[in-house]
């Protein structure tokens, strides 16, 4: 309970619990019955709560962070976010409280079941009200070492266009994907890790490029910068050269004081021999889910920001 309103979680419902929650949170930040600057839950205690895992709340927070609705800071928790996020999401949310709020009446009273309605209305959205045809389309270009979903995420969220995803892999064994791909798209966005490669593969295509960078979570740094000097830490991601690239940033800051090491679920040997070694792993959101399973004790969320000056390009270059 929040606020006196009951979150619910309901496996059975067409939608995951992941969605089911973030989605209530944001009414809930929407409608003001939680303002900027209080705290939600810990994420242990809305998992008891809702009768789910306690890294589905822990991944719904970090989405939320993502998208500029929460903050989350080690020992002061998550808290709601003051800024444009919150003041959109509370415009939007205020207009569609009083709509919704009809349509459920009307439902009710038709002798409608609103559970049907909603997943018959989002089948209706797809078939007679899409707009996806005017949404300009972007060609994401990434490896598939460092944490793509959450750089696609991304992209997805700042330009409101159709993502079309290829990998460098893909590229170097066969180039015709890439053909293939631009000619669909209007926009090519990369990361500042394969920036000039990607610049060279586009080099005869009219295709404008954004290049776009992601950091740490200040959080995150100042947990690993209070960890004993001597430790073994190791840094995961999708491949090893995504954990060598969070190791980096680590160092970047001025943390120096433990032995690094990085690894990549791509490799499960090792995999297993940095989780084994390691005092401490650092796991990107991508691997996170995955690695609490196999080490529950040592495993830590590494969230990624992705950087204001990248969000800004993005909105820019899709208008």
């Amino acid at each position: 309970m929040i606020k006196g309103y009951v979150l619910q979680a309901d496996p059975e419902f067409a939608y995951g619990l992941n969605l089911q929650i973030k989605e209530q949170l944001k009414w809930l930040i929407g409608v003001g019955a939680i303002g900027p600057g209080e705290l939600l839950p810990p994420a242990q205690q809305l998992a008891d709560q809702l009768g789910v895992n306690r890294n589905t709340v822990t991944l719904v927070y970090t989405q939320l962070r993502d998208e500029g609705l929460v903050s989350i800071k080690k020992g002061r928790g998550t808290q709601v976010a003051e800024g444009t996020a919150t003041d959109r999401l509370r415009e939007s949310r205020g207009s569609m409280y009083e709509m919704l709020n009809r349509i459920a009446e009307d439902a009710a009273a038709d002798g409608n079941d609103l559970n049907e309605l909603i997943v018959a209305s989002f089948a209706f959205v797809q078939l007679f009200r899409r707009k996806d045809v005017h949404k300009k389309k972007i060609l994401f270009i990434e490896c598939r070492e460092h944490d793509y979903p959450f750089y696609r995420s991304q992209v997805e969220q700042c330009s409101g266009g159709e993502l079309v995803s290829v990998f460098l892999e893909d590229i170097a064994s066969n180039p015709r994907v890439l053909e293939e791909a631009a000619k669909q798209a209007q926009l090519a966005v990369t990361t500042l890790n394969h920036a000039e490669e990607v610049r060279k593969l586009l080099s005869d295509k009219p295709l404008r490029l954004v290049t776009i960078g992601a950091t740490a979570d200040i959080s995150v740094l100042l947990d690993i910068a209070k960890i004993e000097a001597g430790s073994k830490i190791a840094f995961v991601c999708l491949g090893k050269r995504g954990g060598q690239w969070m190791a980096e940033r680590v160092e970047a800051a001025g943390i120096r004081h433990f032995d690094i090491s990085a690894a990549g679920t791509d490799d499960k040997e090792g995999l297993w021999e940095a989780i084994r070694e390691s005092n401490r792993v650092f796991a990107s959101s991508a691997v996170f889910d995955e690695l609490k399973v196999l080490a529950p004790d040592k495993v830590s969320l590494f969230p990624l920001v992705l950087e204001r000056s990248s969000e800004e390009f993005i909105r820019e270059a899709a208008k």
